[in-house]
């Protein structure tokens, strides 16, 4: 699968990416961290981190012999 199809996976919009810390850059949600206090914060990131976690987990994938499928990174 080519990188534009797996970036095209997800939604975007304007943002920081937690993971390289780029901002102004169009981002898609992972997660959400919600302190003590109650505050949840969103975690986002940028296509290009997009691509190395979606490789990570092909490879974590490839060496448990189970099913890579895209696009559900924060799902």
């Amino acid at each position: 699968m080519t990188p534009d199809v797996i970036l095209a996976l997800y939604r975007w919009k304007p943002g920081s990416c937690f993971r390289c810390a780029d901002r102004d850059v169009f981002v898609t949600r992972i997660d959400d961290i919600t302190t003590p206090s109650g505050d949840v914060y969103e975690i986002a990131a940028c296509g290009s981190c997009v691509l190395v976690m979606e490789n990570e987990r092909r490879r974590y994938a490839i060496r448990r012999g189970l099913e890579y499928r895209p696009g559900s990174l924060g799902v």
